[in-house]
């Protein structure tokens, strides 16, 4: 049944990125996902594996737009009436463009905006609920649980939905990527992610008041803001930062 099909497709895909490889990056993910429908096409045995054997060319996507790809190369596969022995080149131009175009988006939209907004969230609800007596400690420990929710309900939505249109719609599934209006929900996002993070830092003060806090703080903000001109990475800045508080921590002062 395609149904079948569809939900071991779906499932397969969180294995895309297990097997990365430098010539061709997720060609073997790809492929291992998409011989459940793959076999609904009833093909021949021998025939079979060359189609599969196709899709470990070149791909190159965000892992949560890759279902959206399976389901349009489906849908060209099970469009050739005959002639599946021999490569569709248009299925190869098809997927490199899906790739890039989908990795571009995701990598702005999921990894760019939404999770950070949605860390910022969940952190807003522990410090909002929590207390400095620890009146509420089940709410201050467990705001990870709501960030993992939160990430990812969307996350999961669009991997199965986008792999039902895809298999339905093919490559008009473009316009249905396009009416999610995605770059749009990215901006207003950021904007209301900078707000809250105002509001964070107001509230936080304003319960947790410490002018050793403050000037660490002022101090992080000022020195972020030197080593950024130096060209060093966010991630570079993150870690220095880090272990300063931990030596700060380890000599006592808090």
């Amino acid at each position: 049944m395609l149904f079948v099909a569809m939900v071991q497709t779906f499932f397969r895909s969180f294995f895309l990125q297990t097997l990365w490889n430098f010539e061709r990056l997720q060609n073997v993910g790809f492929a291992f996902s998409m011989e459940p429908l793959l076999r609904q096409l009833n093909l021949p045995k021998d025939v079979f594996r060359k189609v599969l054997r196709r899709q470990l060319i070149f791909f190159n996507t965000h892992p949560y737009f890759a279902t959206i790809a399976m389901g349009v190369v489906y849908a060209k596969e099970k469009a050739r009436e005959s002639g599946q022995e021999t490569e569709d080149p248009t299925v190869t131009v098809l997927k490199d463009s899906m790739g890039g175009a989908f990795g571009a988006i995701g990598d702005h939209v999921i990894w760019g905006t939404w999770r950070p907004f949605a860390a910022l969230i969940a952190i807003s609800l522990g410090v909002m609920v929590a207390s400095p007596t620890h009146a509420w400690p089940i709410c201050a420990q467990w705001w990870i649980v709501g960030f993992v929710c939160m990430f990812n309900a969307p996350h999961l939505w669009l991997r199965w939905r986008g792999l039902q249109k895809a298999i339905h719609d093919g490559p008009g599934v473009v316009r249905w990527v396009e009416s999610l209006y995605l770059q749009s929900w990215a901006a207003q996002i950021r904007r209301m992610g900078l707000l809250l993070l105002v509001v964070l830092v107001l509230a936080y003060l304003g319960r947790w008041s410490s002018s050793n806090l403050l000037i660490w703080m002022v101090g992080v903000l000022l020195g972020t803001i030197v080593i950024k001109r130096w060209s060093m990475s966010g991630f570079a800045v993150f870690y220095l930062v880090a272990a300063g508080s931990l030596a700060l921590g380890f000599f006592g002062i808090h």
